[in-house]
């Protein structure tokens, strides 16, 4: 493993992200979840950074599948009823959340287990399965985003 001088404030700022979705969210559940899947994002792309990186470092990989698999577990508390779509509200949510709330809960089983596989993936230190479930983690998040998010054009 390799430990540079850039590794504690890497370390610093990852986990300064953990906290996020809790500061954001002070009673409001649509800001919670923005703050928390921005923060998923971030930690996922830390992770596909890491993953191009001609020697990942394990660090990095491990702070981010905590975070990934923390946000995946904390995200069935993000879509309370009447949280959804309304007027002065911005939100990429779609209605289909409340309105069909067994798949939406289907999808969001598919992340928790997903995220839950990487993060065992990365704790084994097994490169090859690291970048496997790499690539079904990111599946997971497409697959919920084309059924239950508005996507910017």
């Amino acid at each position: 493993m390799r430990i540079g001088y850039f590794s504690p404030v890497v370390a610093f700022c990852l986990g300064a992200f953990v906290g996020a979705p809790l500061l954001a969210a002070d009673g409001d559940p649509v800001a919670a979840r923005i703050h928390g899947y921005r923060d998923l994002g971030s930690a996922f792309k830390n992770v596909q950074d890491e993953l191009r990186s001609s020697t990942p470092q394990p660090y990095i990989l491990q702070l981010s599948a905590r975070q990934i698999r923390d946000a995946a577990r904390q995200q069935y508390g993000w879509f309370p009823a009447g949280s959804g779509p309304r007027p002065g509200v911005k939100t990429a949510a779609k209605p289909i959340i409340w309105q069909q709330p067994a798949q939406f809960k289907a999808a969001q089983d598919a992340l928790s287990t997903q995220a839950n596989g990487f993060y065992q993936a990365v704790a084994s230190g097994d490169m090859s399965k690291v970048r496997l479930q790499a690539k079904s983690l990111g599946q997971s998040c497409g697959a919920c985003h084309r059924t239950f998010r508005v996507e910017e054009k």
